[in-house]
C-alpha cells in the first residue's frame, strides 16, 4: 500500500469514527454524511459504513425511511468480510421471517451457525426449531447429521429431537455407514 492509499484509509478511519460517534449521539445528518461520503469508494471501511448507513434507511435516521436501500445495504455487508457480517445476516434472516421466506431465512441462520458465531445466543435453538416446526430443510445431509449430533450434545432440550434424527439417519445409513448399534443406542 502506498504512502498516499494508507494516508487515505487513515482518513477514512476518522470519518467513520466521526460517523460512529454522531450516530450514537443522535446526530444522524452528521453520519449520514460521513458514512454515504465512504460507502461508494475502496476504502477497506466501507462495508462498516454500509452497515451503518442499511441501520439509517431502516430506521429513517436522519434520512427518508427506505426498506430497499435497507436491503440491499445489508445484502452487501453480509457477503463482506465487515465486522458486521453476522448481523447483517441476522437482521436478513429477520426480514425474510417476516415475509414468510422460512427456508430463505433458514439458510441466513445456518450460514451464521457455520460461519463464525455457532455460539450465538440460541442459534442453535432456532436452526432445531425450525427444522422441527417445517419452517426450514437442510440442503446437505452431511451438515444436518453434524448439526443434529451436535444438538444432541450440546441442546439438552432438543436432545430427544436430535436423537429421533440421529435415529434416521443412522438406520438408513443417510452420509453416515448404517450402524444397527448406535439406532439401538439412542
Amino acid at each position: 500500500m502506498s504512502t498516499k492509499q494508507k494516508t487515505f484509509e487513515r482518513e477514512y478511519e476518522m470519518l467513520l469514527k466521526s460517523g460512529v460517534h454522531a450516530y450514537k449521539k443522535e446526530d444522524y445528518k452528521t453520519s449520514y454524511n460521513c458514512f454515504s461520503s465512504i460507502a461508494s469508494n475502496g476504502s477497506k471501511f466501507k462495508y462498516d459504513m454500509k452497515f451503518y448507513l442499511a441501520k439509517q434507511y431502516e430506521n429513517g435516521l436522519g434520512i427518508s425511511k427506505n426498506s430497499g436501500k435497507a436491503f440491499n445495504l445489508y445484502s452487501e455487508v453480509s457477503n463482506s468480510l465487515s465486522k458486521f457480517k453476522y448481523k447483517a445476516k441476522i437482521w436478513l434472516a429477520s426480514y425474510f421471517d417476516n415475509k414468510k421466506d422460512y427456508q430463505k431465512a433458514f439458510e441466513f441462520y445456518l450460514d451464521i451457525y457455520y460461519g463464525k458465531l455457532q455460539n450465538i445466543k440460541g442459534i442453535k435453538l432456532i436452526l432445531a426449531e425450525r427444522v422441527k416446526k417445517g419452517l426450514g430443510s437442510f440442503k446437505d445431509n452431511k451438515k444436518a447429521f453434524e448439526f443434529y449430533l451436535n444438538i444432541y450434545t450440546n441442546v439438552l432440550e432438543y436432545k430427544s429431537f436430535a436423537r429421533n434424527y440421529l435415529i434416521i439417519y443412522y438406520d438408513l445409513g443417510i452420509d453416515v455407514s448404517k450402524d444397527e448399534e448406535k439406532v439401538c443406542q439412542f
